[in-house]
């Protein structure tokens, strides 16, 4: 079974790369994820893509990770399941 460090907020699903929000907040497996997320907290219709992640990027609110390593005592699997041992 495929162990995975984060589940995914948008999709359940679970990662080993994607998008942090803020400290860790929210993660995100996909970039239209995270646009989507950037839009709903402020009314940015008229905005593109681009500079909304530029704009967010500059005031620190995500980054981009790969995680390498997957905690023994706690991981998700590929459906978002929070495994414990």
């Amino acid at each position: 079974m495929e162990k995975f460090a984060r589940r995914c907020d948008a999709t359940g699903k679970g990662i080993n790369e994607g998008y942090v929000f803020g400290d860790g907040e929210l993660y995100f497996s996909e970039e239209k994820h995270l646009i989507d997320h950037l839009r709903s907290r402020d009314s940015m219709d008229e905005l593109s893509n681009e500079f909304i992640l530029n704009e967010a990027y500059e005031q620190d609110l995500y980054y981009y990770t790969e995680w390498d390593e997957v905690d023994e005592d706690e991981w998700y699997d590929a459906d978002g399941n929070a495994i414990e041992i």
